[in-house]
């Protein structure tokens, strides 16, 4: 623990703003082989909804944070539970699912922690369990540098990795007995380990306290047995995975919240 003159200072990413104590974003997002589960194109709306006191200072979120809030959060170092969903899968989507089978919403649901080594440089994990479409365990790991740019222009980025074990990969790239008769793809079984390497960079402008938007790009390299899996290799399929949207965010105040 550093004494408590040198602890780093808040970081100065954060602004405060005079009333609203809840935000509500709205993302339309277009995602190739969208999140790395299905390989197609399409456009999904992507909400976010977050909690803060009043009178506190607004946080910092890339695209890719799951949903959550902060149980405990000092300025340096904040931890609360997480949420997020993984889309589902239908074989109607593209004509190289054809065999596959669908599979259902994944919802995922655990734990983050964000600490703000320097006040301009965030690193967060996420550790979320599915349950639905898929189970098993999921790993988010981020580091973003948050440049404000302006007092109503913020650019962040950095790199990212996931790490995800069978329970969570196999329904979605390995290929059972029937699958491989049905679809022509050869027998696969795909196990736990890493599955993509990435970075993401994102540029925000604020309006007024209350309204915000924002536009992003994030790229995601598939590794390992993800990435030998042939809903990968074979045509339709693609290790090279990229995430675009812009974004909209009203800020509003609510009461009757004891927090």
């Amino acid at each position: 623990m550093l004494p408590r003159s040198k602890r780093p200072t808040a970081p100065s990413h954060r602004r405060s703003l005079p009333r609203p104590v809840g935000s509500l974003r709205l993302v339309p997002t277009l995602v190739p082989f969208p999140d790395t589960w299905a390989p197609m194109h399409r456009q999904v709306p992507v909400p976010y909804f977050d909690v803060r006191r009043p009178g506190s200072q607004e946080g910092f979120h890339t695209p890719r944070d799951g949903t959550g809030i902060a149980l405990f959060d000092n300025g340096v170092l904040a931890i609360g539970p997480v949420g997020s969903l993984i889309w589902q899968r239908r074989e109607s989507y593209s004509s190289s699912l054809k065999g596959l089978g669908n599979v259902n919403f994944t919802g995922l649901i655990g734990g983050f922690a964000d600490y703000w080594a320097m006040p301009w440089l965030r690193s967060r994990v996420e550790v979320l369990g599915g349950f639905g479409g898929a189970t098993g365990v999921m790993t988010n790991l981020s580091i973003d540098a948050v440049i404000p740019l302006s007092k109503a222009l913020t650019w962040s980025g950095g790199p990212r990795a996931r790490y995800v074990t069978s329970g969570l990969e196999s329904p979605y790239f390995s290929i059972t007995q029937e699958q491989s008769i049905a679809s022509g793809l050869p027998v696969y079984n795909a196990g736990s380990g890493w599955q993509a390497l990435g970075a993401g960079t994102q540029l925000k402008y604020r309006f007024n306290p209350t309204w915000m938007t924002y536009a992003f790009v994030e790229y995601d390299k598939l590794v390992g047995v993800t990435a030998s899996s042939p809903i990968v290799t074979e045509p339709g399929g693609s290790s090279n995975q990229w995430t675009l949207g812009v974004g909209l965010t009203y800020s509003f105040a609510m009461t009757g919240l004891r927090f």
